[in-house]
């Protein structure tokens, strides 16, 4: 499902246009990347927790000839799911 069918799929399970809705997941969208950008968690009950990891730089070594590089330290976004979600999506399965 990508970003336009989401709207649709919203706006018919509410009174809100789907120019309304999409006014309003770009706004929480905006909310949560701004949010991850402070490096603050974002947490939605029932849904899951988004938050930025951060990984330390390494030195690898190549596999297509002699020698090594650097890996720079990096931070990355990251989604974990709750539990309740994870049942629905376990007993939608079944």
């Amino acid at each position: 499902m990508n970003k336009r069918e989401l709207v649709a799929a919203a706006a018919r399970r509410t009174p809100l246009t789907q120019r309304q809705v999409r006014q309003a997941l770009d706004a929480v969208l905006d909310a949560i990347a701004e949010a991850l950008t402070e490096g603050e968690a974002v947490a939605l009950s029932d849904f899951g927790c988004f938050l930025v990891q951060s990984y330390p730089g390494r030195r690898l070594w190549r596999f297509d000839g002699p020698g090594s590089y650097v890996v720079e330290d990096r931070r990355l976004p990251v989604f974990r799911s709750s539990a309740a979600l994870r049942r629905r999506v376990k007993e939608k399965d079944s």
